[in-house]
């Protein structure tokens, strides 16, 4: 800026300071020293940072910048949400990092989900989920305005590793109906006889089982956050508020809860939902007893009155998984006969892929009864006659 004397363009206040007044990139802005130098210093930085701001604003936010912002919106969202995105979160950043959103092209998204394409198909299928919610971030912020979602383009790789749960073995089945009346196998009975979710089964009172109607409310889960049990209204999905059947030999294994308060847990029998801790000692103690459970010796180390300690501890653990009983609860309504729309909403999901893809696994007694059915289909048996020569 061309100026006569130093004091050009400047303003002398009552006070005896030199001030001015200039509207740079859009805003006014006021510079004020004693010394006129001074504030043509104060006033040519800022002129200077305003063209680096102008250029950064053109050249938008990094991909960091729009992720920190959908991660604080994560952190608002239901425990298991959490644990499954703030990872995916981190990964991308890892991957795009310092880099303008705006120049990640499609080809590269693909080529980072291919990177993880070793990794559960639910885990790649997540990544690509957070990475659409990132860039719709971008698009959504009244100050960044963007234009397109790179993700939205790219579909997952094919291929991806499927982790499918087996059912429970025969054996293990048969454990269950055959000792349904200790007490210690509550939680396998209420698993085999309503499919329900770990987080739905800590979820029932003896207040959401109708004896009369013959039916069980599911109305809420509970959600581990550590070792804490938190009660959360509704089930893990919105079709998962839903009533199911009270199975005959889940009604005699409840009998000895029946004279306690209407707010009694099932699992647990008490006045508050299971801890982690309580919960996983009662599994493994069940299946312990009947032989289903194995070993591992671990190694800790403490310090106890400031000298280092090294504790050594058996710790067990169940061979077979809660969530293996849902899988054998869709077995058994399709052995029954149940037609899909009904068995999905006892279930509770949205639809039947879920059961196509993850649940249902065909027994070998299914893989029997549908070759007697065929067979008395298509062959009839007769007196065998001659060839035709």
């Amino acid at each position: 800026m061309s100026r006569r004397k130093i004091t050009d363009g400047l303003h002398q206040r009552t006070d005896g300071r030199w001030e001015r007044k200039e509207k740079i990139n859009g805003k006014m802005r006021w510079f004020d020293d004693k010394d006129p130098s001074k504030v043509w210093e104060k006033r040519d930085a800022a002129v200077a940072a305003a063209k680096h701001e102008k250029a950064e604003e053109e050249a938008g936010p990094t991909f960091s910048d729009v992720a920190d912002v959908y991660e604080t919106s994560v952190w608002d969202m239901k425990y298991g949400t959490r644990k499954v995105y703030l990872p995916a979160v981190r990964r991308a950043r890892a991957r795009f990092g310092d880099r303008r959103i705006k120049d990640i092209e499609p080809y590269e998204i693909s080529d980072f989900l291919k990177s993880i394409s070793g990794m559960a198909r639910t885990t790649v299928l997540n990544q690509k989920t957070v990475l659409n919610a990132i860039f719709q971030t971008w698009i959504s912020s009244p100050k960044w305005h963007g234009d397109h979602n790179a993700a939205e383009l790219v579909t997952v790789p094919h291929g991806l590793r499927k982790g499918k749960r087996e059912p429970p073995t025969a054996n293990q089945v048969d454990i269950v109906k055959n000792h349904y009346l200790d007490p210690d196998a509550l939680p396998a009975v209420v698993y085999l006889c309503t499919g329900e979710r770990k987080g739905e089964a800590c979820g029932i009172q003896l207040k959401d089982i109708d004896f009369s109607a013959g039916t069980i409310s599911i109305t809420k889960h509970i959600e581990l956050v550590g070792n804490k049990p938190h009660i959360r209204g509704g089930a893990k999905t919105e079709a998962g508020v839903r009533k199911i059947p009270l199975l005959q030999m889940l009604r005699e294994a409840l009998k000895p809860l029946l004279n306690k308060p209407p707010e009694t847990y099932i699992l647990g029998g008490g006045k508050r939902p299971l801890s982690g801790s309580q919960y996983n000692h009662m599994w493994v103690s069940f299946w312990r007893k009947y032989g289903m459970a194995h070993s591992r010796e671990t190694t800790e180390k403490h310090i106890r009155n400031g000298v280092p300690k090294t504790t050594k501890r058996t710790v067990w653990t169940a061979d077979v998984c809660a969530h293996q009983f849902r899988h054998e609860y869709v077995c058994m309504l399709a052995e029954a006969n149940i037609p899909e729309a009904i068995a999905i909403q006892i279930i509770g999901h949205a639809n039947a892929k879920m059961i196509h893809e993850v649940y249902m696994s065909l027994k070998p007694k299914m893989i029997e009864d549908t070759k007697a059915a065929l067979d008395t289909l298509i062959f009839t048996p007769t007196t065998p006659t001659k060839t035709p020569t």
